[in-house]
């Protein structure tokens, strides 16, 4: 059996940056900014005031988990806050990878 080869054409180049927008949620967005802009770690909480509470701190809170996840943010510290724990984040030193 012969191997199929592949109809002549030119490869056209994936735009990768138009796909990006669509896969990046705002709200991680927002965060990076933040965190970048402010230079010190925050929390939910903090990010929660400085958005003038447009967001919401659950839905800050599931942002910066999926962010550290990826390794976009870190924790850096956590605190007790009246029966619960307050965690603080960081931007992630860029890897060289």
């Amino acid at each position: 059996m012969e191997p199929t080869v592949a109809p002549p054409h030119s490869p056209k180049a994936f735009n990768w940056e138009a796909l990006v927008p669509l896969l990046v949620h705002p709200v991680k967005v927002e965060i990076i900014e933040a965190l970048s802009w402010i230079g010190l770690p925050l929390s939910a909480t903090d990010l929660d005031r400085i958005l003038r509470g447009q967001i919401g701190v659950s839905l800050l809170s599931y942002h910066l988990r999926k962010l550290t996840e990826v390794g976009a943010i870190k924790r850096v510290r956590q605190e007790p806050v009246r029966g619960a724990v307050q965690s603080f984040y960081a931007l992630a030193e860029p890897s060289l990878t």
